[in-house]
This record gives C-alpha cells, sequence and structure tokens, in this order.
C-alpha cells in the first residue's frame, strides 16, 4: 500500500514538474538511503513524545535592563519552533499540548579594541545573552530545561572594526555603501540592533536543538 501510494505521488510530481520517473526514483531512493544510514534532515524529527504536537510560546520575561528584547526572542522562538513543521505553535494555552517559558537572565557586554589595515583602530563589542528556559507539558511534567544558557555575539562599532565580507553581516541590514554615510554612533547602533536579532535567533535555535532535536 504505501508503494502505491509513493508510485502515484512520483507520477503527480512527474505532470507538474516535468521532471524524468527516473530522477524523483533516484531521489526518493537517496533520501531513503540517508534515513537508514541514521541521516535527517534538520529539525525533522522530535525526541518529545508522541502525543507533544502543539506549543504555546508566552512573552518572555525580562530580567535584564535591555528593553524590547524579550520581544525578539518570543517572536524568534514562534518562529523556530513552527519552522521545520515538527510542532505547531497556538495562541491559547488551552489549545497546548506543551508549554516553553524562557527568561532572559542578562544582557552584558564587553569591548576589545581592534587595529586595521591602515593601523586606524576601532571598538569592537562581544555581546552575550543568558537565559533559561524549560518545557513542560501543560499540565505540568517537565519535559526538558537548560537554567542557563548562553550565547554571544560580536559586532563593530566603527567602519574600521566591521567585518563586510563576513556571512554575518552579509545577512544583516547595513550594506558596506551604508558605511560610508553613517558616523560611529549610528553604525555602533545599527550593529548592535542587528546583535540582538541574531543572539535571539541564535538562542532560539540552541533551544529547539536541545529540547526537540533528536542527537544522532
Amino acid at each position: 500500500m504505501q508503494e502505491e501510494r509513493c508510485a502515484g505521488f512520483l507520477k503527480k510530481c512527474v505532470r507538474s514538474c516535468g521532471a524524468t520517473l527516473w530522477q524523483l526514483s533516484f531521489g526518493v531512493l537517496m533520501i531513503s538511503a540517508l534515513s537508514g544510514c541514521g541521516y535527517t534532515l534538520k529539525g525533522g524529527g522530535s525526541v518529545l513524545p508522541q502525543d507533544v504536537k502543539r506549543v504555546y510560546v508566552p512573552m518572555v520575561e525580562n530580567s535584564s535592563t535591555e528593553t524590547g528584547v524579550a520581544t525578539i526572542l518570543t517572536e524568534a522562538l514562534r518562529d523556530q519552533f513552527e519552522r521545520y513543521g515538527v510542532l505547531t505553535v497556538v495562541e491559547d494555552l488551552d489549545e497546548a499540548d506543551a508549554v516553553l517559558k524562557a527568561r532572559i537572565l542578562k544582557i552584558s557586554e564587553s569591548t576589545r579594541t581592534t587595529t586595521g589595515g591602515n593601523t586606524d583602530t576601532g571598538l569592537q563589542y562581544d555581546t552575550s545573552m543568558r537565559v533559561q528556559a524549560e518545557l513542560r507539558r501543560a499540565s505540568g511534567p517537565l519535559l526538558w530545561r537548560n537554567p542557563d544558557l548562553s550565547v554571544t555575539k560580536t559586532f563593530g562599532s566603527s567602519k574600521e572594526s566591521v567585518v563586510t565580507g563576513s556571512v554575518d553581516f552579509a545577512e544583516g541590514t547595513l550594506s558596506a555603501s551604508d558605511l560610508s554615510g553613517l558616523d560611529t554612533r549610528e553604525i555602533a547602533r545599527g550593529q548592535r540592533g542587528q546583535s540582538l536579532q541574531d543572539l535571539a535567533e541564535q538562542v532560539a535555535q540552541t533551544i529547539y536543538d536541545q529540547a526537540v532535536t533528536p542527537d544522532f
């Protein structure tokens, strides 16, 4: 029965996508082979009990002095937990099988001086976010907990200390051409805002990986 469903699916793909049956069959065989060897698509599995499918993510609590970051992390968590289709994030606690709660413990910064090729110096900031989080069944029992998760992000505060060729810069909101028209304070503000967003996404990814993703 399973083979008949797969065959029907392949034929539909041939008609709609224009791919050959051989190409699609080869793709299916490769996925099956990798799965048999223990490989899986990232985020495609779950270590949670089978009946845990819907998660409620309330607003993150914020014990730091940084305003607005709780909203950023809350949205990052909700996006992350729905990204792979393994879990559904619900808006109402009554609909949930589990509840993910998180608290920002601290956001801290340290600075260091960097020297460019033309001997100009600039400051780089290492921003760290510490978070505690736990996932519980809606009825109370603990499913997962990390009491002190920490991630760090580095950003520059001047044209000389911003690495425009990095992946992080390419994914940010500033472009290399933007830097020439900004002063140091504006660059630092823009870089720090992007750094907090990146930190939140990294925390959300780490929480999902630890709480949901199987180890292979």
